[in-house]
């Protein structure tokens, strides 16, 4: 009896031994290393790709940049050749213009010369050459260009030479202009040709304030 119970126990010890045994693995640190791993591998890739996408849009905006430049030059070149075109045209149009009314004074001296031909009074030539000259001094007058009163007045350098003197028994005629050799004309607040003139000399008495004014005497023009 004894030894059928102790073989029934040694047959359950072999069972329970050959049973194999269930181990229990926590991986949850694993999977979550796993996870970071996973992660910065990620951003490792995903940088430079933000980097290159960057840098692909830098290079565009600097072509277009470039682009919009080289257009606005092109631009300024041709709105400068358009502008040097019209102020050459205009320009042209003012010459002509101009010539076209000197073309009349042309027209009036022939008639003159004609009108000596065929009446050599002096008179009447004398008053076509006034005729002549007044016109041209109309003309002038209609582009703005004048001729400059200096006659009796007081000397002014920088309207007018001085190529001499003349004695004046006036005082109030010391330094003021007594005759006129030269016109001179004005185009605006601008000179275009000084007056030669002759200015009275006050050789008597206390001379006039007019002195205080230097005029330069041209000696070529005495």
């Amino acid at each position: 009896m004894t030894k059928r119970k102790s073989s029934k126990h040694k047959q359950q010890k072999e069972k329970i031994e050959e049973t194999p045994k269930i181990r229990v693995v926590d991986r949850r640190f694993s999977a979550q290393a796993e996870a970071l791993v996973e992660e910065a591998s990620k951003s490792e890739k995903k940088y430079p790709t933000i980097v290159e996408e960057l840098k692909a849009r830098t290079e565009l905006a600097e072509q277009k940049l470039k682009e919009k430049l080289k257009q606005l030059d092109e631009e300024n070149e041709a709105y400068r050749v358009r502008l040097k075109k019209d102020m050459e045209r205009r320009l042209n149009q003012e010459k002509l213009e101009l010539f076209r009314n000197f073309l009349e004074i042309i027209d009036n001296f022939e008639r003159a010369l004609k009108a000596a031909d065929e009446t050599s009074t002096p008179e009447d030539l004398r008053e076509g050459v006034q005729l002549n000259l007044d016109l041209l001094l109309s003309k002038f007058k209609s582009i703005g260009i004048e001729p400059m009163e200096v006659l009796h007045q007081p000397f002014n350098p920088h309207e007018a030479e001085a190529v001499g003197t003349v004695s004046v028994d006036d005082p109030e005629l010391d330094h003021h202009v007594i005759e006129v050799i030269q016109g001179g004309f004005r185009w605006g607040d601008q000179v275009l040709r000084p007056a030669r003139v002759q200015i009275g000399q006050y050789q008597g008495g206390e001379p006039s304030d007019g002195e205080d004014q230097e005029a330069t005497v041209s000696s070529e023009g005495s």
